[in-house]
């Protein structure tokens, strides 16, 4: 899949009657957030799914050395990923960019959601895969930082279990990336400290 079609998967529109339908839904509550006003936030637990109704919410990367957007959510869209039904923290930021209106859904009633509405679960499920994958790519998410030398064992063995428990990260390679010093002074430590 390209990486045009697997964003385009990702972040889908709802149409008008999924909205309407989301709006009768007594899963769902209307919110209203002002401009600057966090939705939720990195590493929150049982955080709630939103379907923006009107303004935006811009979706924040908050783990590198500055907080980058990830994508900016429109009216039809919505936020999440996978971690909202396997109860892992988010890894990422909601925002509210200018006044908004969003229908929230508790974690629980979301799976309610996806067990009686199958279209819409559908397309719920789809997006949250989506969104993972294109979070596992660096270029869009700094996530944790694995830095050491690629000849080590336990550098290889942190890599494998972050990569088999699918949760997203960067490796900085002691030996050829050009960041690692500068992260290594920041922090502290030694390259005699690193794996």
């Amino acid at each position: 899949m390209s990486d045009h079609q697997l964003k385009a998967v990702a972040f889908p529109t709802l149409d008008e009657a999924q909205m309407a339908a989301l709006g009768r839904c007594p899963l769902t509550t209307l919110k209203r957030y002002r401009d600057g006003e966090k939705l939720f936030e990195a590493c929150e637990r049982d955080f709630k799914f939103f379907v923006v109704k009107s303004g935006k919410v811009e979706i924040m990367d908050e783990s590198g050395e500055t907080p980058n957007t990830v994508t900016v959510h429109g009216p039809g869209e919505f936020t999440g990923d996978v971690a909202q039904l396997s109860g892992s923290p988010s890894l990422v930021s909601g925002v509210a960019r200018g006044d908004c209106e969003v229908y929230e859904v508790s974690p629980d009633a979301l799976r309610q959601i996806l067990n009686n509405h199958p279209d819409l679960g559908d397309v719920i499920l789809q997006a949250f895969i989506a969104r993972r994958q294109l979070l596992r790519e660096p270029a869009n998410f700094t996530g944790l930082r694995v830095v050491g030398s690629r000849y080590s064992r336990d550098t290889l063995r942190i890599r494998e279990f972050l990569a088999k428990n699918r949760i997203p990260f960067t490796w900085l390679d002691l030996e050829a990336d050009p960041q690692v010093d500068q992260l290594l002074k920041r922090f502290g430590v030694s390259e005699a400290e690193t794996p």
